[in-house]
């Protein structure tokens, strides 16, 4: 899910800035991460990926993942991690 809404992202990237499928791939806080426009529009293409595939609706960016000492939106890697868990947590709800 998390790679097919990279491509959706890439697809609509005006500037061609690229997001690159690959875990250790930056996203946010380093100096080759993405652009915060970019960051969004990845993070709405996960969670509708999300509603899709799972018929589950989800908030990938909230308060809590905001505050968590370290942050999950680091790599692709650390992001798809984060994403499982709040998979996880929605179908134990």
């Amino acid at each position: 899910m998390v790679y097919a809404a990279i491509d959706e992202v890439d697809a609509q990237s005006a500037d061609g800035a690229l997001v690159e499928k690959a875990p250790d791939s930056p996203l946010l806080g380093s100096a080759r991460g993405v652009d915060s426009l970019t960051f969004v529009n990845l993070v709405v293409a996960i969670e509708e990926q999300i509603q899709k595939t799972l018929n589950k609706c989800v908030v990938l960016v909230d308060e809590d993942s905001m505050i968590l000492q370290e942050h999950p939106f680091r790599t692709i890697g650390t992001f798809a991690d984060y994403i499982e868990r709040v998979i996880a947590k929605h179908q134990s709800n």
